[in-house]
Parts: C-alpha cells; structure tokens; sequence
C-alpha cells in the first residue's frame, strides 16, 4: 500500500504556491507592466514636490518683495480689497463732470461737483485767534440733516505769521500733552495730485497723546500754507479716527484733494495816487479825515469854479479861485 503524505506538508506548500506561481517566467510581462508603474508613480510624487517647492519659494518671494504698506498693489477689485481690510470699499467716484475752481490772488485751483458752484464762498479773518488770512468754502447743495459732512475748505496761512502746520488753526494740543513734543507723531508725506505734489497729510487718532483727533492735506509755496480741510456740518461731530470716517462717508474729499494744483499768481496792479503839488490851504477844518469849508454860511459847491483864477486857499471856493485838490468841496 503507497506511503500518504503528511496533511501539514501539502497544507504548507499550497500556502508558498502562489508567491512561487507569480515569478515564473511566463508571468515576466506583467512583472514588467508593474515595474512600469512604480516608475511612474515615482517620477509623478517626485515632479509634484518640485512643483509646490517652487509655488512656495515664489510666494514668499513676493511677499519680502512688497512692503507692508504696499501690499494693497496686489489687490485688484473693490471686493478684493473688502477681503483684505475688512472694511466696505466705495465705489469709484467719476469726476470727469467736476467743475475747476481758479483763485488767481493766492494761485491754486481746486476742482469741486458740479452743484456746488455756487456755493463758493470765502471768509477773511476776523477771530482773534485765527491765523489764517481766507478760507475758501465749497459746500453741497442739499441741505440733507443726514450728511455729516457739508464740503471742504481751503485754508491760506501766510508763512511770514504761520511758520508751519503745527500752528495752524487745523491743530490742537491735547490737555496733558507732555512738554517735549519731539516725539509726537503728526504728518506723513504724500505724493500724489496732477503734478506729484508732496502733501503733508495729518491723520491724528483719538489715541494720540499730543494732538487732538484730525485729518487734512497741507501744502507750502511761496508766502502761503494751504490746508485742505474736510467741513463737518453743523452737528460739529468729532471722530476717533476722522481719517476713516472721512473716507467713509464723504469720499469726494480725497478727490477734490487729488485735484488741487498751483497756478501762477496774477493781482491786479494798485494804481498810486496821483502826488499833490499844489500848496496846501492856510485856513480849514478837519471832517472825517478831510479838509473842508471852516465858515458856517459858506456854500464852495454852489460857486462857479473859475479855473483860471488863483488857487483857493481856505476850501470856500469862490467864484474867481480855481478847487485847491487838498480840499474837499
């Protein structure tokens, strides 16, 4: 009777069978095939990780490569920018339709919409604490209780009396502000408008420990500061922060600043009065300032005014005596 073999033996060499059955050589294709496949996986994890190291290293190139203050350059649209800021961004003023303001007596022009041309106005001044010598109104047309803001002023500081912005009327010193100002943080310089103008533009937060909160546009040329200064209606609302307020709320403000430009200075000429040669009279009274008639009964202005008779000398003409120009008749 023929020996059996033992059940473990087959039970093991049915388990290896299948590792031995997959290398035999009728099955080297499709070892091939698979080989194939872990190349190309390999090359596709390898060529995906220079791909992102170069995604990342270029990022954080353009980030070193705008400054902090710069960043907004990389936003495109209004609604870009709302995701930057966190803040709602107005729409695009169109001042194409904006009228041009000229003052040739101090030499700018300002451009303003078109509604509000007349109500240019202009004040001299007249407060004991006011240095500035005219303020140029623009103001809105509507009289809209809702409208914090009413328009812009364009303030003349002459720099013989105002020797620079911290002494404008548009500054004021907190109470408590420490003695040494030196530290105390108050313009920045800006370059932008028509002709690239360096505006010094003050923006002072409640948070300041010098100033009280402000916001406004300062250039210089010549004898004159001009201030350009957003008007607050009659509420005389103060803010925190007047810059993000303005900005907010009455936006063509920073246009009409955009527009502000120096033209030349043009007076016209004041005629001298003609020097008098004649001898002054011997006998008169003083009225007003003037020279006149010193007798009660005496009427100059009803005597026929002979010219060609002598000069009178006591401002009662006769009718004989020719007007002495010292006089008054």
């Amino acid at each position: 009777m023929p020996k059996q073999k033992s059940k473990r033996k087959q039970s093991s060499g049915g388990f290896i069978f299948p590792i031995k059955h997959l290398f035999d050589r009728k099955h080297e294709p499709l070892l091939h095939t698979i080989e194939w496949v872990f190349v190309l996986l390999a090359f596709f994890f390898i060529g995906t990780s220079v791909i992102y190291h170069e995604r990342v290293t270029m990022f954080f190139e353009e980030i070193e490569y705008f400054a902090p203050e710069s960043k907004e350059a990389l936003i495109q649209t209004p609604e870009e920018q709302e995701l930057f800021t966190g803040e709602t961004i107005a729409e695009p003023i169109d001042t194409t339709a904006w009228d041009t303001y000229q003052n040739k007596w101090y030499g700018f022009e300002i451009q303003h919409p078109d509604p509000w041309k007349n109500n240019t106005q202009y004040k001299t001044a007249t407060e004991k604490s006011a240095v500035y010598e005219t303020i140029y109104k623009f103001r809105k047309d509507s009289d809209d209780s809702s409208d914090i803001f009413e328009g812009y002023d364009v303030k003349i500081y002459p720099v013989r009396k105002v020797k620079n912005i911290e002494s404008t009327n548009d500054i004021h010193k907190k109470d408590g502000a420490p003695e040494d100002m030196g530290g105390c943080e108050l313009a920045e310089e800006m370059n932008f408008g028509p002709e690239g103008y360096y505006f010094q533009k003050v923006s002072v937060k409640e948070s300041s420990s010098c100033y009280e909160p402000a916001y406004f546009y300062s250039l210089s040329r010549g004898e004159y500061i001009y201030n350009i200064v957003p008007a607050v209606g009659k509420s005389g609302e103060r803010f925190s922060d007047p810059e993000k307020e303005t900005n907010k709320l009455f936006p063509e403000f920073k246009e009409a600043v955009n527009s502000f430009n120096f033209i030349s200075i043009v007076r016209p000429q004041v005629k001298a009065k003609p020097k008098i040669t004649a001898k002054r009279p011997v006998a008169a009274k003083v009225v007003n300032g003037k020279l006149v008639c010193a007798k009660k009964n005496d009427k100059p202005r009803k005597s026929k005014q002979n010219k060609k008779g002598h000069m009178d000398m006591e401002c009662c003409l006769d009718p004989d005596e020719k007007p002495n120009p010292w006089c008054t008749y």
